[in-house]
């Protein structure tokens, strides 16, 4: 399982646990329609990864494209946007900017209203942004990358 994924895959089971045990009635699920497209993005808070579709080994125009691409691609998840715009949502990950390092910018990417659970870190080029390296602190791989230094 790559790095990335356990991120989303905490965020999610996180996210879960987060919603268990209120008061509230059981919801009804719903499943889209075959052949409907389901969203992956709130209109004009963030951006939508069919947009941000590009071909192999091209960037992305903003650090929201790439890392809602990268997220999706990597392990399906639902990128919401920047934290800071983000509402309270177990089954979303936002991100949020970190620091800026000399090999990037990092940003730290989780639940929205939730702790940041992994780190990505982003760069831009001459074909725009994209993300070059992700980091999970979770204990189990102990070797971290030079960019995560003095990143609390």
């Amino acid at each position: 399982m790559s790095r990335c994924t356990r991120i989303v895959v905490a965020v999610l089971v996180s996210g879960a646990l987060v919603a268990c045990g209120t008061d509230d009635p059981p919801e009804a699920a719903t499943t889209p329609a075959t052949g409907a497209a389901t969203a992956t993005a709130t209109p004009g808070t963030s951006p939508s990864v069919a947009a941000a579709s590009s071909p192999a080994g091209v960037g992305f125009p903003s650090v929201d494209q790439a890392v809602a691409r990268y997220l999706a691609d990597a392990s399906g998840a639902r990128y919401v946007g920047p934290c800071e715009r983000a509402k309270p949502d177990p089954d979303a990950v936002c991100a949020i900017k970190v620091a800026t390092v000399d090999d990037g910018e990092v940003y730290g990417v989780g639940a929205p209203a939730s702790e940041v659970v992994g780190f990505l870190l982003l760069r831009r080029g001459a074909d725009g942004w994209r993300v070059v390296d992700d980091h999970t602190p979770d204990g189990v791989d102990a070797s971290t990358p030079p960019w995560m230094a003095g990143i609390a």
